[in-house]
């Protein structure tokens, strides 16, 4: 017969493996837990906590301001106009490395000679890092030796007008974004089934009544999904500001990452650079929940 003790281990034992079950998990998660904690969540809250300082030059919060610092750049005209180019050159970046993207994947979508080097080249930006594309465009863009100017014989300072210097570095974002773009929806379209298009051909229906009709409505979620990397690819955009134009002419070019950039390692004013972050956050925070509030009606799966 069990003893009192061994029945008392039999009843204990389930009760420790549903313990160690809810534990488990967690156990899992943990590696991953410390490093979001160390590089995401550290300094995010720390960002958060010097927005509210005065700093001296080696960054330590040194006189509390509350919130002192976001007054004084909400109250700034520079920032309006920072905040007005940043949405501009977002507008373009991400609309722009969408579309192409798009046009070159349907471009590569059918068989034919040369398909593999096409479908290589359009996606070759993506292996191409910002710092080394934008010290080839500087060179192409050159006012005086730059290719673009002796192709069109023109003498125009791309990066130095305030009225090119803006679409220069944009256009040249959106060639990097193509890449990314054309691997993804190039993806997507071949997860289209064939045999929609075949009962669209047998019904008549032309080449742009199956691209409006069939392709657009079953890349949406694709689309969609591109269109959301491409806004907060486009917001963090700073190597290609840093070193085709620094912010100018002027503050033609000055959007708000370099602005942060600026205040920080210039200005040495760390607190108003952590302010200036947490209000892009906020922004980007925004846009966010108001595209996958729209994702019901725009998206079909």
């Amino acid at each position: 017969m069990r003893t009192a003790a061994s029945i008392k281990r039999i009843a204990q034992k389930p009760l420790q493996v549903r313990a160690y079950e809810r534990i488990e998990p967690f156990l899992f998660l943990l590696p991953a837990l410390v490093i979001f904690g160390c590089f995401l969540y550290y300094p995010f809250f720390r960002t958060i906590y010097l927005s509210t300082y005065l700093t001296n030059k080696l960054g330590q919060a040194k006189v509390f301001v509350g919130l002192k610092n976001y007054a004084d750049i909400l109250g700034s005209q520079s920032f309006w106009n920072s905040l007005l180019v940043t949405f501009e050159f977002v507008f373009i970046v991400a609309l722009g490395g969408l579309i192409m993207g798009l046009t070159t994947s349907l471009l590569t979508a059918n068989k034919f000679p040369g398909v593999t080097v096409a479908s290589a080249t359009y996606a070759m930006p993506i292996a191409i890092a910002s710092a080394a594309a934008s010290m080839s465009f500087r060179m192409i863009l050159h006012p005086t030796n730059g290719l673009l100017n002796i192709l069109m014989g023109t003498r125009i300072g791309w990066t130095g007008d305030p009225a090119y210097a803006l679409w220069s570095v944009a256009m040249m974002t959106v060639w990097l974004a193509s890449g990314i773009n054309f691997i993804f929806i190039s993806a997507g379209l071949r997860n289209i089934p064939a045999e929609l298009y075949e009962s669209a051909s047998i019904d008549g229906a032309g080449y742009w009544k199956r691209l409006f009709y069939i392709t657009l409505p079953a890349l949406s979620p694709t689309l969609f999904f591109q269109i959301l990397i491409n806004i907060i690819n486009a917001f963090q955009s700073f190597s290609q500001i840093k070193l085709l134009t620094q912010g100018g002419p002027g503050e033609a070019t000055n959007v708000i990452v370099y602005a942060i950039y600026r205040d920080a390692f210039f200005n040495f004013r760390f607190g108003t650079a952590a302010s200036r972050s947490i209000i892009l956050f906020l922004i980007m925070l925004v846009i966010t929940l108001v595209q996958f509030s729209n994702e019901k009606r725009s998206v079909h799966y």
